[in-house]
């Protein structure tokens, strides 16, 4: 049992040899393409994106719907460069659909076509778009994360590229994720911006379809622990909690903590570890020095550490939120900022899934478009993936494997064109295609 049928004995097992044929037939090895790209298209989505988008005025060149649906293609099949697009134009299926496909010079140019405005219009359709997916998707509030991240370059004439704090080449951004995985916001700045610079705007844009008593709230880094991004979150009704900056003298009001109170652990959690960590929990009122009526909580968790050699002393270590959110327990709202740790997943998919980590262009304008770009395609795959797995969605590359990555044969008759692709993949198609459509896709004219 479990022998190669191809397996002699006394031979030295080779895999079988396959005779190669060329044909002229059309083939594909993305078929999935072809009805997610009909998706995005038949949706709100695809005419507000084409509101946003630079106009083209030369009978000669391509039309803007079709160069930016270009790009929306590539990226849900994975391109990583503007070489890639164009290659992936070769495709027979990318073809068919498209007809004659841009090359990447002609991508490139169409990219600096796009003015401040398309830009802002751009990230403002990004906010539509996710606030849209959400209301397809959940009923909960939103819970928005904002945070900063480098992408590191190797082009010296990139504009915008600086040495930031770490010492890396590079630009960077700052988005804003919600829990679900949608991008609400992308701003593309110079490597050396510090990283709450124009998170005020940011938020505004991420929040701007909810209204002051509406439920929604807002997680940062200590980056963001400022007066201007407090006066913001409480002007217009955001529940926050954001990581204690030192520049408050927080750790200054630890003997007026009262009220300590052991962590508790999960029965899991002491099922697995009997030498648990020794964490308290406890809170004091701030009054910061710019508001005399305004009182927030900072919430102090302290972990024991034991002393690193036999003339040291074990010592406290303290981690600190800033919150306006009324408090169930102190616990609860620790555990509720933690999770701020999976915007990280989300950055990493931004970099690795839609290949973010570099960018095409010099100019920074230009860059900046094809990130927006490649970020409409990642919440309409999102919401794909949460669509076909609620509980545990997929990222894109394990969704472009299932739904994208599908071989197929183009067939050419007198009435048409006929994409055929093997049964094994019929049912997976199908469910999404139904699940998507089964759904009702809300306007994205939200307000």
């Amino acid at each position: 049992m479990g022998r190669s049928k191809f397996f002699h004995h006394g031979q030295e097992w080779k895999p079988r040899i396959i005779e190669i044929e060329y044909t002229e037939e059309k083939l594909t090895a993305a078929a999935g393409i072809d009805p997610l790209v009909d998706l995005f298209v038949e949706s709100p989505q695809f005419e507000e994106l084409k509101k946003c988008l630079p106009k083209r005025v030369s009978n000669a060149s391509y039309e803007t719907a079709h160069l930016a649906l270009t790009f929306i293609a590539g990226f849900l099949r994975g391109a990583d460069s503007l070489d890639d697009l164009e290659r992936i134009g070769t495709d027979a299926l990318m073809e068919a659909k498209f007809g004659s496909m841009p090359s990447a010079r002609a991508l490139g140019d169409y990219l600096r076509d796009f003015s401040a405005e398309n830009l802002s219009e751009l990230n403002t359709l990004l906010h539509k778009q996710a606030h849209s997916c959400r209301k397809k998707l959940t009923n909960n509030a939103p819970v928005i994360d904002i945070d900063s991240t480098s992408h590191v370059q190797s082009g010296e004439k990139i504009e915008g590229v600086a040495y930031n704090y770490k010492n890396e080449w590079c630009l960077d951004s700052l988005s804003a994720f919600d829990e679900l995985g949608l991008c609400h916001a992308l701003e593309l700045r110079p490597g050396n911006t510090f990283s709450a610079q124009g998170a005020v705007p940011l938020i505004e844009r991420a929040f701007k379809n909810y209204s002051f008593r509406d439920e929604k709230y807002l997680r940062a880094d200590s980056a963001f622990c400022n007066e201007a991004v407090i006066r913001r979150c409480v002007s217009l009704g955001i529940g926050f909690s954001i990581t204690a900056h030192g520049n408050m003298n927080w750790e200054s009001h630890m003997t007026e903590i009262t009220n300590w109170e052991p962590w508790k652990f999960s029965e899991d959690r002491i099922k697995e570890n009997l030498d648990l960590p020794r964490i308290e929990i406890g809170s004091f009122v701030h009054q910061p020095s710019w508001a005399e009526s305004l009182r927030l909580f900072v919430i102090v968790k302290r972990t024991w550490v034991e002393k690193e050699d036999l003339f040291g002393e074990g010592h406290w270590k303290y981690y600190g939120v800033i919150t306006n959110r009324s408090l169930k327990t102190m616990q609860e709202l620790m555990e509720f900022h933690h999770k701020r740790g999976n915007c990280e997943n989300f950055i990493r998919e931004e970099k690795y899934g839609y290949d973010l980590k570099h960018f095409p262009c010099l100019k920074l304008s230009a860059n900046h478009a094809y990130g927006l770009l490649a970020m409409v395609a990642h919440n309409f795959l999102r919401t794909i993936g949460i669509l076909e797995n609620p509980k545990k969605p997929k990222f894109s590359r394990r969704l472009r494997y299932e739904f994208v990555h599908i071989p197929g044969h183009l067939i050419r008759h007198a009435r048409g064109l006929t994409l055929k692709i093997p049964k094994i993949y019929a049912q997976e198609v199908s469910r999404i295609i139904q699940a998507w459509r089964s759904t009702p896709y809300p306007s994205l004219n939200t307000g």
